[in-house]
């Protein structure tokens, strides 16, 4: 059980660090997770219905990358 309070404490000091942050630090944040997410999904093997050209197409832009 203690495994248990120590994840969930642990999740409860994550949480209020990023409740500290800025607005636009935590919008940042998200726009890299996203950039990441993006790549990753990139390096997986091509669907064969679904070539990569259309991934990339299909993968939701930043506004700071329009």
């Amino acid at each position: 059980m203690t495994d248990t309070r120590e994840l969930f404490e642990c999740q409860a000091a994550w949480q209020a660090g990023r409740r500290q942050l800025s607005w636009p630090e935590k919008v940042r944040m998200a726009e890299a997770i996203r950039e990441s997410l993006v790549r990753l999904r990139n390096t997986r093997p091509i669907d064969p219905k679904t070539d990569s050209a259309e991934r990339l197409k299909a993968a939701p832009r930043s506004p700071s990358q329009s």
